[in-house]
């Protein structure tokens, strides 16, 4: 009967995972609508919108108009990264924001002048890497040419061959150029995706020996780790990812939970997801995954499934937050299923009298 229980549990993860990049038979979709103003005041003409969605991928792109207006309808629910580049396709500033099923566009505005301000007062120290990194870009103006070439075999997919032309870029850079890290963070990031991990790590290693308090090179180094499944290490840099930037760790322990779940440490998986919702209370996936980890060491008592403590409130918080969301389904089963009785193979024979 025991193995029977951890075959249902374990279909049902599975089920749940499978389902995740599924599309509903009727399609519930959002729109994100914002007015883009820069630093003087002045309507931002022409900057292009990535809309980028989080769960499962998912790339949405629009520019703002004569009035730094924009506007993106039919996209699928769900928590997105929206963000502003100049008009050379540099990341100006992004907002994560969940777009949910409300009958207006979900509002996501940029102010340049406000964000800034309010940067520089909660966090000084991102505001001097955003100014040189500003400075970066200005002094790599002389390698426009060749580095274009080389993003462009990126957004191809060309993974392999963006690392190689990267890296002949880095050549033509001089030992203390501070255009070398923005350099070695592509050769990075283009291993990475080639899945030479090895040379990924490498070079994110580079960039953390140049600037160490860089958090998005070490969440994309501890994912580097984990896919070469050297655990230890990976929690090591998401743990750190998320100290140096609080504001986005959500993201940094929801990725070392996942990692941590899909190599079986349940334990480890719950301790990252309850961490990822104590960054952001409102993180309804990190509910969902939290609870599913748990189910993954629930035991029998007789034909009673007996779930750990937390289960039913993360499942419950997560239906509560997405009441219709992708997992909505598996997480009502999983309660309906800790909640009822385990229905046996077997009946019991009458006795004959």
């Amino acid at each position: 009967m025991r193995n029977a229980f951890i075959w249902k549990v374990a279909a049902l993860a599975g089920l749940a995972v499978a389902l995740a990049g599924a599309a509903p038979a009727f399609a519930q979709t959002g729109a994100v609508t914002g007015h883009c103003i820069d630093e003087k005041g002045q309507a931002m003409v022409g900057n292009p919108i990535v809309i980028e969605r989080q769960e499962v991928k998912g790339v949405y792109k629009t520019k703002t108009d004569k009035k730094g207006n924009y506007i993106y309808m039919g996209i699928p629910l769900g928590m997105y990264k929206v963000s502003l580049l100049d008009p050379s396709g540099k990341l100006i500033f992004y907002i994560s924001k969940h777009v949910g099923l409300d009958p207006s566009p979900s509002l996501i505005d940029f102010d340049m002048s406000k964000e800034r301000a309010e940067q520089a007062k909660a966090n000084p120290e991102a505001t001097k890497q955003a100014e040189l990194q500003e400075k970066q870009a200005k002094e790599f103006a002389g390698l426009k040419a060749q580095f274009d070439q080389a993003a462009a075999l990126y957004d191809q997919k060309k993974f392999p061959e963006a690392a190689t032309a990267f890296e002949q870029v880095l050549a033509l850079t001089k030992e203390g150029d501070r255009n070398r890290l923005v350099v070695l963070q592509h050769i990075a990031d283009s291993y990475d995706k080639a899945h030479q991990y090895d040379k990924a790590v490498e070079n994110y290693q580079k960039v953390l020996a140049a600037n160490p308090n860089d958090a998005v090179a070490h969440n994309s180094l501890g994912n580097a780790y984990a896919e070469m499944g050297k655990l230890p290490e990976a929690q090591a840099e998401f743990q750190k990812s998320a100290e140096l930037d609080p504001q986005n760790a959500r993201q940094a322990y929801f990725n070392l939970g996942v990692v941590m779940y899909n190599t079986g440490h349940m334990d480890d998986a719950v301790a990252a997801f309850q961490k990822a919702t104590k960054a952001d209370p409102n993180y309804a996936d990190a509910y969902y995954w939290q609870g599913l980890a748990l189910m993954g060491k629930a035991t029998l008592k007789g034909e009673k499934i007996v779930a750990p403590e937390g289960t039913e409130d993360a499942l419950k918080t997560y239906l509560k937050l997405e009441p219709t969301g992708k997992w909505s389904n598996e997480a009502q089963q999983m309660l309906q299923t800790i909640q009822g009785v385990v229905q046996t193979e077997f009946k019991k024979t009458k006795k004959k009298g």
